[in-house]
């Protein structure tokens, strides 16, 4: 009997942290969007400059930027116009080839940035801000609740039923 316990009691553990596992989400899941310079990308009016040379980012979904120049020739990411209170005013500097810059942008508003060596490279950034909503109870929790009682219920059952049948003989 003791065995038929101790075994549900692992059994209840188990799925209980399985389901905390499958039910919490995964925190700091924030992505960035990346902007290619490729080869050719100062050459001409024609030329593909940045790739892609317009993007939309949202603050705390995926507001990182990331410009990697796969161009032999050297470029910058300077910036031209931005938002008042923006933090972005420097950019990369001389960019050589692979060589990858970040900027995380903060401030709503919209960008536009240039390479200081090609004026026919144009990229423009809209930053929008995050949606803040109060969130509903949400339902990986009640998946948890409910592992949590099948666990009690699975500990709890075997003594109830050794005290009822303990009740029931005298």
């Amino acid at each position: 009997m003791a065995r038929r316990v101790s075994l549900a009691s692992g059994a209840a553990v188990l799925a209980l942290l399985s389901g905390l596992t499958m039910a919490l989400p995964a925190s700091g899941a924030q992505t960035g969007v990346a902007v290619s310079i490729p080869s050719g990308a100062g050459l001409a009016a024609s030329a593909p400059g940045y790739m892609p040379s317009s993007i939309t980012v949202v603050i705390g979904v995926n507001n990182t930027v990331t410009w990697t120049n796969a161009d032999p020739v050297h470029h910058t990411v300077t910036p031209s116009t931005e938002p008042a209170g923006n933090p972005w005013t420097v950019g990369s500097g001389d960019m050589a080839q692979n060589a990858v810059y970040s900027f995380t942008f903060t401030v709503p508003g919209t960008y536009t940035y240039g390479c200081a060596y090609h004026s026919t490279m144009a990229g423009t950034i809209v930053v929008k801000a995050g949606v803040t909503t109060t969130p509903e109870f949400p339902t990986a929790s009640l998946a948890v609740i409910l592992f949590a009682v099948i666990a009690a219920v699975m500990l709890a059952a075997p003594r109830l039923r050794a005290s009822r049948m303990g009740s029931m003989a005298a």
